[in-house]
């Protein structure tokens, strides 16, 4: 939550905002087009490039349109009480792991084709891999747009820009294997799907549809669904939440199907966001499990 918003001169000062640390936020895997530099962290959100600031619970966004002040107070998810969830972590004495190292992320809302496309290149990826694919996919079929300062930027390409890209043009820019699922997706969006009822179905039917996309799995549905569809209880399981939930709420040892789902709705309905805190906990603290070893050496 927060308690001013302030535009002037094309500055959007958000202060009193509980819960915030932006490199955390910004380099925990949601998004990958955002950059630190010596302004701050640099991204292009919504076809708008950015410069973010934050300390002592405050934030700056600039160059902001006065019309965009809600769409960035919306994007940083600054309306939510991220103090209340961090409450319900610090309240179990397994889940208050992960607050030293996750402490203050928030879950960004992007727009859904984008994240879409990037959760679909995302698959069997990393994070340097993907940021690349993803660059080079804008600068290939983005419109570039300029900022005040003169900088220029390409902006994320339309349903309908990549839809018309060929398949080698795709295997280009590191799509590799998953290129005809970014082409044959893009078309899907470019003759009409719409993301909208996604926020209001149930999740499950919700997940339905969204692997019905090629290249989408549960795991990539639920990263669509709670990074820019609002659903924070989308719960996306890869490797690394699996290696935490198992070493964190099992013992070391391999939950069935049933007792995961179980722990994802004892979560409770936040269950989306507290995996954020999970997964980066996670990834600092290179978690390993005891099954995990045991496998390793048995075999």
């Amino acid at each position: 939550m927060y308690e001013k918003a302030n535009w002037q001169n094309g500055v959007l000062t958000v202060s009193g905002i509980d819960c915030l640390n932006l490199d955390r936020t910004l380099s925990c895997g949601q998004s990958f087009r955002w950059e630190k530099t010596e302004q701050g962290w640099f991204g292009v959100a919504y076809g708008c490039a950015v410069y973010a600031q934050a300390q002592n619970g405050m934030l700056r966004i600039f160059p902001c349109e006065e019309s965009d002040v809600s769409r960035w107070i919306s994007y940083f998810d600054l309306v939510r009480n991220y103090t209340a969830i961090e409450t319900q972590l610090r309240s179990d004495a397994r889940l208050s792991a992960c607050l030293p190292h996750a402490s203050g992320i928030r879950v960004l809302n992007q727009e859904p084709f984008e994240t879409l496309i990037t959760f679909i290149l995302s698959a069997n990826n990393n994070t340097v891999r993907i940021a690349q694919s993803i660059a080079r996919l804008c600068g290939l079929a983005g419109d570039v747009a300029t900022m005040p300062d003169g900088q220029q930027y390409a902006r994320f390409p339309t349903p309908q820009a990549i839809a018309a890209l060929d398949l080698d043009a795709l295997r280009s820019i590191g799509a590799g294997y998953r290129a005809p699922y970014v082409q044959q997706s893009a078309r899907m969006v470019a003759d009409g799907f719409d993301f909208e009822p996604l926020r209001h179905m149930p999740l499950l039917a919700s997940r339905k549809v969204l692997t019905g996309f090629p290249g989408v799995g549960p795991k990539v549905a639920d990263c669509i669904l709670l990074f820019s569809l609002g659903r924070a209880d989308a719960f996306p399981i890869d490797v690394w939440i699996g290696r935490a939930l198992k070493s964190m709420f099992f013992e070391g040892e391999k939950p069935g199907k049933a007792e995961m789902e179980r722990l994802v709705r004892e979560l409770g309905p936040m269950s989306g966001i507290i995996q954020q805190y999970v997964f980066h906990y996670a990834r600092k603290k290179k978690l390993a499990t005891k099954w995990e070893k045991r496998e390793s050496e048995d075999a």
